[in-house]
């Protein structure tokens, strides 16, 4: 078992391999940001970091991927079997904890540098916002069905289920539309916050968004 699995710090290999993708990473949008993504070639990012082809594609398998990143895994089934069946929380706090976990747990871009590198060719190339739009739709789907299970589980426990035309499935998907949506909007802001303000407590940060759509809730502001 390594390292990681264990819970602990990673081992070597792991900590050159991203010491390696992360030198590739800074000499693709160091050029990119200088000539443009359009001018930039596997080959010269290639020469850049030192690396060869085969090396490159094996981290990373396209030039698209280099700008956008990893893409990152969804919760385990037990964290989801958690939240769907979750009973203590609201369903908005739960679903923003479970995916923070879930990003916590799983190698992330750390570096405030490269998020703003990131970011501003997305915003600059208009086929890497529509990739990432794309991904985030994917990841909009799968959290659809996610939270309409929960919605499901919860009507199921209170009969609201077995109760004829109390509730339809348009009602609870516009509901997870509503909640997904919430959740969105809660980690754009967290990204951008994190990248203008490196030292914030990502979970600080979103329990206090958190309580700020409660007090919102309850009409205390």
């Amino acid at each position: 078992m390594s390292a990681d699995e264990d819970g602990k710090k990673p081992g070597l290999r792991e900590r050159k391999r991203e010491q390696l993708r992360a030198t590739v990473e800074r000499a693709a949008l160091d050029l990119m940001l200088e000539q443009g993504y359009d001018a930039v070639t596997v080959e010269m990012i290639c020469e850049a970091a030192e690396v060869s082809r085969r090396t490159f594609f094996n981290y990373f398998g396209s030039k698209e991927t280099v700008v956008l990143g990893r893409a990152p895994e969804g919760p385990s089934p037990e964290d989801q079997q958690a939240f769907v069946h979750g009973t203590h929380g609201t369903i908005l706090a739960d679903l923003a904890r479970m995916l923070l976990k879930t990003l916590q747990e799983r190698p992330h871009d750390a570096d405030p540098a490269r998020w703003r590198d990131r970011l501003a060719l997305i915003r600059a190339t208009p086929e890497l916002a529509m990739t990432l739009a794309d991904t985030i739709a994917a990841k909009d789907a799968d959290l659809l069905h996610l939270v309409g299970r929960r919605i499901r589980a919860r009507y199921a426990a209170e009969g609201v289920a077995e109760a004829p035309g109390r509730v339809t499935d348009l009602q609870i998907t516009r509901q997870a539309e509503v909640i997904v949506a919430l959740w969105w909007g809660i980690a754009r802001y967290t990204m951008q916050t994190i990248v203008q303000h490196p030292e914030t407590d990502t979970e600080e940060l979103i329990e206090s968004l958190l309580d700020t759509l409660t007090l919102i809730q309850e009409a205390e502001l």
